[in-house]
């Protein structure tokens, strides 16, 4: 950014500019006045006869402080004189100094601000570029990090890029330049990278992807908001699309629908449509458990269940309102709507989901939505059908199915029947809106289950303890699913939790010997079961050796799994 242009953005600021203004009309006011009073005066108090321009001199070297000769005017000999130069210094100095800050500081603080640098020094190959740092994209780097790909992110904002420098330190390379200039990308060495990730708006992604699509052969990743415009960025080049929107009110319709949601994350024997499990028959399973209002586990803590001896399988962590407890939680009593993450054999999980974890539903749920923004449309449209009753509550809804009105109102709510309701999401494009849309509900349904939408990490939490049973966090779903492109060749996330810790796979390809107590204590990971040609574990112990073309199945931070990666990779 040139100087020119910095001191043009200054003057364009209205602020700035009748600051500026009102001192110098000032400063000139008092100039054209001492002038006049001097040409005047002088001859009368001092016997001595100046000409304007005398005047003028005199003045603007009394009010700047620079001094003059004495020979050159006049000795002073009144006090009437010297009170009248003291005045003019006083008041002309005052001036002068009330000018310099409001005029010349901030020029001088933009120029001197640290400044981004615009192009990557040394060389760089098989990197990510990201677009844009945002919440998004926080996300993104935090996914791709742990597969030890190299990262460099570019922003045309010099203060957001200021503070990605400050945030990634040296782990990210962070540049500054405009995104449709075709020596940004050659700076960003785009010709050498793998992927590049753009969380931008539509347009400014799709004319990014225009002016540098010829310039690499990298995988284009495009975050919009907005599906419907997908076939114009697949028009422009990008090569996946993907809209966080879509996938929440996926989600979101998943967890509303008419049956309690079992996932299964990860079956060994399915992976790629190939099989790898000596165990075809009855697979080693990751699954996501809910628990329910009836159900018999209701109540009681891991530890009463006993799960792995009375059924071999392995609870790998408890999901409680926002907060998770991996491989403890022994004393914690599970809740309504809280979740278990467990693995095993596929024969020994449904044997616990039948003994401990079936219960009675409603035939019919009734689901309210709040909001019918791009999320609650998808959300209605797979509940309504998936045989879900549904209503929407939004200011501007105008179809059958909805209320109009603010769901932050109790009366509308009432209207909704939300005291018959066993589902209520809310998807308000507004996190204070989500906030208090939930506590209201809760307080006037204590046995709903609510669903939450967060635009902000920070919102997470209060809408937890607003009473949500479940909060999705819309940039880090978007960010998650975006790393997942770029890594999943090397490393297959299962889930992602708060803090940077995940469940991965992971396939051993190096062949070098190691034990799962060896993998251990070099990395810091937890090895939550191992699926093989020679065997099948779950819960492994410390001399269970890991052979190559194993799938292990790993719980940590992205530290600790980056150090797994690279030694599953080990020769």
């Amino acid at each position: 950014m040139s100087k020119r242009f910095s001191l043009y953005n200054l003057l364009k600021n209205h602020y700035y500019k009748r600051k500026v203004f009102f001192y110098t009309e000032l400063l000139i006011i008092q100039i054209v006045a001492y002038t006049l009073l001097l040409y005047y005066a002088i001859p009368v108090l001092e016997n001595q006869r100046l000409t304007v321009a005398e005047s003028t001199l005199f003045v603007v070297q009394t009010m700047t402080t620079v001094g003059y000769d004495l020979v050159t005017f006049f000795p002073v000999e009144n006090q009437i004189t010297i009170l009248i130069l003291i005045f003019i210094m006083a008041t002309g100095v005052f001036t002068v100094l009330m000018i310099i800050p409001a005029a010349i500081a901030p020029y001088l603080q933009d120029i001197l601000q640290p400044v981004p640098p615009s192009a990557i020094t040394g060389k760089i190959s098989s990197h990510v570029i990201i677009v844009g740092h945002n919440e998004i994209t926080k996300s993104v780097v935090d996914g791709i990090m742990m597969s030890g790909l190299p990262v460099v992110l570019l922003e045309c904002d010099r203060n957001k890029a200021l503070d990605a420098m400050n945030r990634y330190k040296k782990s990210v390379r962070v540049i500054f330049g405009e995104y449709n200039r075709h020596n940004t990308w050659k700076s960003a060495h785009a010709a050498d990278a793998s992927h590049i990730i753009i969380s931008t708006d539509e347009k400014t992604a799709a004319t990014t992807i225009l002016g540098m699509r010829e310039m690499t052969e990298a995988k284009i990743t495009a975050i919009i908001d907005f599906l419907e415009y997908k076939r114009y960025l697949i028009y422009a080049g990008a090569d996946y699309v993907i809209s966080p929107k879509n996938y929440l009110g996926n989600i979101f319709s998943r967890h509303a629908s008419n049956t309690p949601v079992i996932d299964i994350i990860y079956e060994t024997s399915r992976r790629d449509g190939t099989s790898v499990s000596i165990r075809e028959e009855n697979p080693l399973k990751l699954v996501y458990i809910p628990v329910i209002e009836s159900c018999f586990a209701l109540g009681r803590t891991i530890e009463e269940l006993n799960l792995f001896s009375r059924y071999g399988v392995y609870p790998v962590f408890l999901w409680k309102k926002g907060m998770f407890y991996a491989f403890s939680g022994e004393d914690v009593p599970l809740e309504r709507s809280d979740a278990l993450v467990v693995a095993g054999r596929e024969e020994s999980i449904q044997r616990l989901l039948d003994e401990e974890f079936a219960c009675s539903f409603h035939p019919e749920k009734y689901a309210i939505i709040a909001g019918y923004g791009d999320v609650g449309k998808i959300i209605y449209k797979n509940l309504n059908s998936s045989g879900v009753n549904a209503v929407v509550i939004d200011r501007d809804i105008e179809e059958d199915f909805g209320i109009q009105g603010n769901a932050e109102d109790e009366s509308i709510l009432m209207t909704a029947n939300i005291e018959k309701a066993d589902v209520l999401v809310a998807a308000v494009n507004d996190d204070e809106a989500n906030i208090f849309t939930t506590l209201l509900a809760r307080n006037l349904n204590p046995k709903i289950h609510i669903l939450a939408r967060a635009n902000h990490p920070e919102s997470v939490d209060k809408l937890y303890r607003a009473g949500a049973d479940y909060v999705a966090l819309l940039p880090a779903m978007g960010g998650q699913f975006a790393a997942d492109i770029v890594i999943k060749n090397r490393v297959s996330v299962l889930i992602d939790l708060p803090g940077g810790q995940r469940v991965v796979m992971k396939k051993r390809e190096g062949r070098r010997r190691y034990t799962v107590g060896r993998v251990k204590k070099l990395t810091g990971t937890k090895i939550i079961g191992i699926e093989g040609e020679n065997h099948s574990v779950v819960r492994p112990d410390e001399n269970e050796e890991i052979y190559t073309g194993d799938s292990v199945i790993a719980f940590g931070s992205s530290v600790s799994l980056k150090k797994l990666m690279n030694i599953l990779e080990s020769d």
